[in-house]
């Protein structure tokens, strides 16, 4: 932490201390440049300020992504296990029937589904 870092006066959730720093601002993978926030000096978490949040929600909207994520469940097919891909994911990502995609576990529970086409 440098001298001329401002300290806000409430801690991180970890109980670190929260300085106001640039931070770099991705979200669906549209960059938003880099964006005033907040970072803790204990775990590193960024945070972005409610202008901040604004701006990619404004943004995201009108591309059509805001809110995209979905919960589905599996299903079963045979001695395969099936997801379906909602139409707004689906068109968001281009993905088509007999599009080819590329599913990585990135870890225990969880999965990257990438386009490999």
């Amino acid at each position: 932490m440098r001298k001329s870092d401002k300290v806000l006066p409430y801690p991180c959730r970890c109980g670190g201390k929260l300085v106001k720093a640039p931070i770099q601002v991705e979200y669906f993978g549209i960059d938003f440049g880099i964006r005033e926030g907040n970072v803790c000096t204990r775990c590193g978490d960024e945070f972005l300020t409610e202008e901040v949040w604004q701006e990619i929600e404004d943004r995201a909207k009108g591309l059509g992504i805001f809110a995209i994520e979905r919960k589905v469940r599996v299903r079963k097919s045979g001695n395969s296990l099936v997801v379906t891909i909602p139409p707004e994911i689906a068109k968001y990502l281009s993905i088509k029937k007999e599009t080819l995609l590329s599913l990585v576990p990135t870890g225990k529970r969880k999965v990257e589904i990438e386009v490999a086409e």
